[in-house]
């Protein structure tokens, strides 16, 4: 008798260990889902927000209330957490850039978080023969010389730096050679004449100018030659 009280008293203690481990177990699964669950809605994300708050429920509902044992509750919560997350994930939003066509001599924005410029293009001119950084340069193919200006929109000075490249007919695209964008800082509500410098083959025709700032709006400038 005395074998068998103290093999149930260590029987009822190891299930007494996994009850709480599982416990603890499905606090930190339902803690983690809720914070999904608001993250989901603070998205727009309502309908999937609202699924993942009747999983939360699910998983701290008391175990009276259940007819299957923790274990399999469990599983269930994580399958449909994961569940819930991959479609999520099918309905983000997608990342692509969306592109904005101006003309030549037609103003647009640019933003880069704090900071926001003016930009037009004036025009683009084909050259034979370029000076940069003071030497004579000549090219197989021939150089695109882009000119426009820069407004400075806030109220600080500040540094420029703005990632340019052009394409052709044929999608191929070139980065610039060279530019000039003035010495120093550009000052608050003054414009800057700029210039860029590319090298393209004599062929390419139909170029466009693609200026990419912090959003996810690439400016496309159709150059007209």
């Amino acid at each position: 008798m005395k074998k068998s009280e103290k093999q149930s008293a260590k029987e009822k203690e190891v299930q007494k260990k996994e009850v709480g481990f599982i416990t603890v177990v499905d606090a930190i699964v339902g803690i983690i889902i809720a914070i999904f669950c608001l993250l989901a809605l603070i998205g727009g994300f309502y309908l999937i927000g609202a699924l993942f708050f009747v999983l939360v429920v699910f998983i701290f509902l008391p175990q009276r209330v259940l007819k299957f044992s923790k274990w399999l509750k469990l599983l269930i919560g994580i399958v449909g957490f994961f569940v819930l997350l991959a479609i999520m994930g099918l309905n983000l939003p997608s990342q692509e850039s969306v592109f904005e066509i101006y003309s030549l001599n037609e103003p647009f924005i640019l933003n880069y978080k704090d900071i926001n410029l003016s930009m037009v293009v004036y025009n683009a001119t084909k050259e034979n023969k370029i000076i940069l950084n003071g030497e004579e340069r000549t090219s197989e193919g021939v150089f695109i010389k882009v000119n426009g200006a820069l407004i400075n929109l806030v109220k600080l000075p500040v540094n420029i730096g703005i990632n340019v490249w052009i394409k052709d007919s044929q999608n191929n695209s070139y980065t610039s050679l060279g530019y000039n964008l003035g010495d120093g800082p550009l000052q608050p509500n003054l414009r800057r004449e700029i210039f860029y410098i590319f090298e393209i083959p004599k062929q390419s025709s139909e170029l466009k100018l693609f200026i990419k700032d912090k959003t996810k709006i690439i400016k496309v400038v159709d150059l007209e030659i």
